[in-house]
């Protein structure tokens, strides 16, 4: 069966579920509708919608087909009108079965802590004995035994298994989203793969491939480019002072007519697009509807992206890893948009890869700190441009996409995977990570947590010291010498008119 292209819009009162099933027969189409689902079959057609509230046919229910567009409108009454659906832009969601959501609700806390689980099939019994989830768990009880929100701990390291107990796990290490992919970095040597940076992933520790990135990036990091960089900061100053369409959002979010912060729903993105186009945000510069939409919107190719992504239930078994992944990840994308003025080019996927610890040696980080000061050591080891300002520009600008939301940061994965997906050697990324991202981010992640993480972020601070580099030695030099360079100029300048006498 196919999974139509499909769009879901609401009002007070009704659904509109838009369906693209050209080349059928009106009289073999059928609809289902239970409670809070929807399901549709037209040859070779099958969609089946979970909503996140209940749905009835009513009078004002219907369903017509448009042959020349190909087009099905089905309108569905909400049963209680008025209600808000969230989130019915995320279209993986939508796809997701009751059970799915079920054990989404609980993959933030520990109650319920399994493997991923790819869906093959659909069972409506009350236990399943291949994911080993019980339906008739109570939920009362998980949700006492689950974290909450408010109470996650940003800077609470995760205790990682001792080097003694991995090493017993030799020839099955796991990488990837959550750990859970060994295997698919067998004969990664044996391709042009430049961004790896792991001697041997199959085999090698966490603790073993941590010693090994810091190695590297010692290895890697040239003193006298970063001075180079610090001294000529002609080309970089422009970069610093580039104003992102992410901060330019985040500021009209903020002045809105109401003063309270916009929710990221699907009717607040409209919205806020209507906000921006009428907001000033410097003297002579107007946000574009562009540049809104490019934040907040989904388009329709990053729509049949959320649709073609596989089915998976995500039971996460080291949240903080997940999370502090994203920070990874966004930094080494931001850095290189900012590189580029807001552009890509052949090599960014190199590049982003490269900065990324997450991507290049298979990081897992188990503190926001960390994190942060392996973002810097990268960001001013590999790219084009290796400053300082640069990088803590960059971490604004992480902190200003975590501000915007899980919206945001997933239309930020879906560019990231359909950029790995056209390489012909990193597309391996998008196996190991983005695929997995771009389905949690829509079905479990916690908007809550992810504003929690933005505002350590403002808050987070990290000193030169601590790269480990010397880097104020090296600033310092770099001033000495500038300002011996000048003196020199001055004096050279002083008797050059007795040079002519």
């Amino acid at each position: 069966m196919i999974t139509p292209r499909f769009e879901v819009r609401q009002d007070e009162a009704n659904v509109y579920v838009t369906i693209h099933a050209p080349h059928i027969r009106a009289q073999s189409i059928e609809f289902d509708v239970d409670v809070d689902q929807l399901k549709f079959f037209a040859s070779p057609y099958y969609l089946r919608l979970t909503f996140p509230g209940k749905v009835t046919e009513s009078d004002e229910s219907s369903a017509t087909y448009d042959a020349t567009l190909g087009e099905i409108l089905v309108t569905l009454s909400k049963q209680t009108p008025g209600e808000e659906f969230p989130n019915l832009d995320l279209l993986t969601g939508l796809l997701a079965t009751r059970r799915e959501k079920y054990v989404a609700g609980f993959s933030e806390g520990t109650a319920l802590q399994r493997p991923i689980i790819e869906e093959i099939g659909d069972t409506n019994s009350s236990s399943d004995t291949r994911t080993g989830v019980n339906n008739d768990v109570d939920v009362d009880a998980a949700l006492e035994q689950a974290y909450t929100d408010e109470d996650f701990d940003w800077e609470f390291p995760q205790k990682p298994i001792s080097e003694e107990a991995e090493a017993l796990l030799v020839g099955t290490a796991k990488y990837g989203f959550d750990s859970q992919y060994s295997g698919y970095l067998t004969h990664v040597h044996t391709t042009a793969n430049e961004v790896n940076e792991v001697a041997d992933p199959e085999n090698m520790t966490s603790e073993a491939r941590h010693n090994g990135r810091i190695s590297f990036e010692d290895k890697k990091f040239d003193n006298e480019y970063y001075i180079d960089n610090y001294i000529n900061d002609d080309d970089v100053q422009p970069l610093i002072q580039h104003t992102s369409r992410f901060t330019l959002a985040l500021r009209c979010r903020r002045k809105n007519q109401n003063g309270e912060s916009i929710d990221m729903s699907t009717a607040a993105a409209d919205v806020l697009t209507q906000q921006l186009q009428q907001t000033r945000i410097t003297e002579d510069n107007y946000i574009t509807s562009e540049d809104v939409d490019s934040c907040v919107k989904f388009t329709d190719a990053e729509k049949k992206q959320m649709i073609n992504l596989p089915r998976k239930t995500h039971l996460i078994s080291n949240k903080m890893a997940v999370y502090l992944g994203l920070v990874d990840i966004l930094f080494a994308y931001l850095l290189e948009l900012r590189i580029n003025a807001g552009e890509f080019n052949v090599e960014s996927v190199w590049a982003i890869g490269a900065v990324s610890s997450t991507l290049s040696n298979l990081e897992q980080f188990s503190t926001l700190r960390s994190v942060a000061v392996a973002c810097y050591r990268r960001g001013l080891a590999y790219p084009l441009y290796r400053n300082w300002e640069l990088c803590e520009k960059t971490f604004e600008d992480v902190y200003t996409v975590c501000s915007l939301g899980c919206r945001a940061i997933l239309k930020i994965f879906l560019e990231l995977k359909r950029l790995f997906d056209e390489h012909d050697i990193y597309y391996i990324y998008s196996k190991l990570y983005f695929d997995d991202y771009c389905i949690w981010l829509q079905t479990s992640a916690s908007e809550k947590i992810v504003q929690s993480l933005a505002r350590k972020l403002h808050r987070l601070e990290v000193d030169k010291d601590e790269v480990g580099w010397n880097l104020n030695e090296y600033e310092d030099l770099a001033l000495m010498t500038s300002e011996s360079d000048l003196g020199e100029n001055t004096d050279n300048e002083m008797l050059e008119p007795d040079a002519f006498q």
